[in-house]
């Protein structure tokens, strides 16, 4: 998984190869690799090879593996979801198909409401980065997700910009 998270920090440099089109900052940095993700682009052994040599670039570097320390698992090898975006929510997939990934740009707040999410009965939904279940239920054409009360505030929160619910379904 490690190898997997740095190729995909050397997407993400790459990604800012192209002077004319290169993140000005971390945060443009994340929300490329994100948006690579959920386009369906996905990190490569032939991305291994970026050596971040200034200060800008080691800036980004830095912010994005310090997200994809706890979120990797959702931009990594996953491949879009059938809806891929819903407003600020952005949504991927396992390679398998069980577990399907919603990444809010900023913190949602108390709950997350989705209509694109429909998890089946029995599934477990978790925030990345905090180790308790997340209580959900599915309200008509809404599923929504408690966050946890210890998240409102923002010195408590597992990352920075962007924020990943792992919906995992029954076996």
């Amino acid at each position: 998984m490690a190898a997997r998270l740095l190729a995909a920090v050397c997407l993400a440099l790459s990604l800012l190869g192209c002077a004319s089109s290169s993140p000005r900052s971390p945060e443009a940095a994340l929300t490329r690799l994100i948006e690579e993700a959920v386009a369906g682009h996905s990190a490569s052994d032939q991305y291994q090879n970026v050596d971040p040599v200034d200060e800008d670039t080691i800036r980004q570097f830095v912010y994005v593996e310090e997200w994809l320390d706890v979120n990797g698992e959702s931009v990594v090898g996953v491949r879009p979801g059938a809806t891929p975006i819903e407003g600020s929510f952005r949504f991927t997939r396992s390679a398998d198909g069980r577990s399907t990934y919603l990444i809010s740009y900023g913190w949602p707040g108390p709950q997350v409401r989705s209509r694109v999410l429909r998890p089946a009965p029995g599934s477990k939904i978790m925030l990345l980065g905090w180790s308790d279940l997340l209580p959900w239920e599915q309200l008509g054409a809404v599923c929504v997700i408690e966050t946890p009360r210890e998240m409102a505030d923002e010195e408590n929160h597992p990352c920075k910009q962007a924020f990943v619910f792992k919906i995992e379904s029954p076996r």
